[in-house]
């Protein structure tokens, strides 16, 4: 059974990578490694010197013949203990290395080029746990072994005990729910392995190089095969197993989709995208479908105007339904414009308050009987078009807006602006609490020209047009909606910097 598990362990760590194929993954194949190696090291061990129960190898061993294979393989106990001291003292070092990766604590983000030192320690126990160092330095001093020993077991307590901390310590700190479901994937995973880790980690390699002498110094008073466990004590050792196994796979796999499927959803956006260019014929399609309404609407205002006693009612009628028109073919000229405009773009530093004040005063002239409650948390500067920047987030804006009225709460409407710096992002938030999207909209609300609004006033660009504009500014745009209490947009640039 356990071999199942680290092979399961192999094809996903190795998945992973061609997966996402950053930093993160290449570590956690690292650590998926390293505890491979351990216990291949001692699943060789235990079965080479036998003596165990039915229930012992079928956990170690899945079945007979896999132990008999494994046990007549020809490879040394020098190898064999080298094999476990390689996995060890590496699951720990790759532990607290991603804890560091994914943690944005200030002092730790100063200092993470200097990382490199944390790899000393490890470094060293390998350089003693190597045989030909250990039999001529250690074997036979059994005071220094007991101080080997001890000190390798404080390190590595040490070292998973920062990991575990500062892993904690990043999900407790974020705010977002997108980040903080995000980051519960990998908590927990990471807290699956380090326990099956911790399970034969108290044990010493020691043993397998002196195995056959009576000098070794038991740490715990058992060895790997654990020959005095009791079967039940084995048969909960086994359940733990698989159920932090399990725990741990079902997090990886979870974290892993969730971004899959955002590269997918950008995928399928981008093609999308892609099609603007044909969408401009859509545009002009639809600009000479108005024309053509237009010359209906002339040629009865013409007809109203030969009449003896021309009805002012009806040209009244036809003259607003001519300015409407007139409006609407406007809009969406400059909608076309600013989506074809928006492939060029100029980022430079900007104080983020400038960008917020510019998309306020925007709002305002469109709705000035309504307020935005803005809430800005961090005076920084962000890499940014403020024209186009301070655009999308007006049109968020309205969009919330719209929203609020919508949904009929014009006395206790709420938008809400606000910032904050959350991992390596400058979040910008659009708050309303309107109608809210449906699992359907939710979908669709991204794509070129998909509206929900009137199709004679809208043309569905609006939130395309955002999406683009926070791409080609680096960032990320996220959406999170509860039908009926409202609806968050979340503008994601990465932070930047400023120095005088």
């Amino acid at each position: 059974m356990l071999i199942l598990i680290l092979t399961f362990l192999a094809m996903f760590s190795i998945a992973l990578v061609i997966l996402k194929r950053d930093g993160s993954s290449m570590l956690l194949l690292g650590l998926c490694t390293s505890l491979i190696l351990m216990f291949s090291g001692i699943i060789i061990y235990t079965a080479k010197i036998g003596g165990l129960r039915a229930s012992q190898e079928a956990f170690l061993f899945l079945s007979p013949k896999i132990k008999n294979w494994i046990q007549y393989m020809v490879i040394t106990l020098d190898k064999i203990g080298y094999l476990i001291a390689i996995g060890r003292y590496l699951f720990p070092t790759f532990l607290l290395l991603l804890a560091i990766n994914y943690s944005m604590v200030p002092f730790i983000r100063r200092h993470i080029k200097h990382v490199q030192v944390l790899l000393f320690i490890p470094a060293v126990s390998l350089v003693l746990y190597y045989p030909r160092v250990f039999y001529t330095m250690v074997r036979g001093r059994f005071v220094l072994q007991r101080i080997l020993m001890t000190a390798t077991l404080i390190w590595i307590f040490l070292y998973l005990l920062f990991a575990i901390g500062l892993l904690i310590r990043e999900y407790a700190s974020i705010t977002m729910v997108y980040f903080s479901r995000q980051f519960r994937y990998i908590l927990f995973s990471h807290i699956s392995l380090a326990l099956l880790y911790g399970i034969f980690s108290v044990q010493d390699p020691i043993q397998v190089y002196q195995l056959y002498g009576a000098e070794y110094l038991w740490v715990s008073g058992i060895s790997y095969a654990n020959p005095s466990l009791s079967f039940f004590g084995w048969c909960l050792l086994t359940a733990s197993v698989l159920l932090f196994v399990i725990l741990g796979f079902y997090n990886l796999v979870g974290y892993t989709q969730v971004n899959f499927r955002a590269d997918q959803e950008d995928i399928q956006l981008q093609r999308k995208f892609d099609t603007a260019s044909m969408g401009a014929s859509v545009f002009v399609h639809s600009i000479k479908n108005q024309l053509l309404s237009v010359r209906v609407i002339n040629k009865k205002i013409n007809q109203v105007f030969s009449q003896d006693n021309p009805d002012l009612e009806a040209l009244k009628k036809y003259t607003d339904m001519f300015n409407q028109m007139n409006e609407n073919m406007l809009e969406r000229i400059e909608e076309l414009y600013r989506s074809i405009k928006s492939h060029s773009i100029s980022l430079t530093p900007v104080a983020l308050d400038n960008i917020i004040n510019m998309s306020i005063a925007r709002f305002n002239q469109k709705y000035p009987d309504y307020n935005v409650e803005v809430t800005n948390k961090t005076k920084v500067y962000v890499l940014a078009d403020k024209t186009h920047l301070s655009e999308a987030i007006y049109n968020l804006l309205i969009n919330a807006q719209e929203a609020v009225l919508e949904a009929g709460r014009e006395a206790d409407g709420r938008v809400e602006l606000s910032t904050h710096e959350e991992r390596l992002y400058t979040v910008i938030k659009v708050q309303d609490n309107g109608i809210g999207l449906t699992k359907n909209t939710r979908k669709k609300i991204f794509d070129p020209f998909y509206t929900s609004k009137n199709t004679n006033y809208n043309w569905g660009m609006g939130l395309y047009y955002v999406r683009q504009i926070v791409k080609s500014h680096l960032g990320v745009l996220r959406m999170e909606s509860i039908q009926g209490k409202g609806t968050n947009f979340y503008i994601m640039l990465p932070r930047y910097n400023k120095t005088n």
